[in-house]
């Protein structure tokens, strides 16, 4: 599943040819300036599924500051990252039991 700008022909076709579904949002064009009702219901289903990824990154970005990964080496930029998850998961187990 992706956002309407990773959309392209070729992109769904490469995608086709190796047997995967393409769950690629759709936007209007020039030539078309509004989706027909199939495709706007495929990208109301999309954004569904997406927002609640799109959303805990969100929070991790601007709550938590992980907008920039403060250190060099995958190693230790897993471990922010995992923190930041960490840290995150509490917040929402501690809202979620009271």
């Amino acid at each position: 599943m992706a956002d309407s700008a990773y959309h392209t022909h070729a992109r769904e076709k490469t995608l086709k040819a190796r047997g995967i579904k393409a769950r690629l949002m759709r936007r209007p064009n020039k030539h078309h300036r509004t989706l027909p009702p199939k495709l706007q219901r495929l990208n109301d289903l999309i954004a569904r599924r997406r927002a609640a990824v799109e959303t805990t990154f969100a929070t991790w970005k601007r709550r938590m500051g992980l907008s920039v990964i403060r250190y060099r080496g995958l190693i230790k930029a897993q471990a922010q990252v995992l923190m930041t998850a960490i840290a995150f998961n509490m917040r929402r187990w501690v809202t979620l039991s009271t």
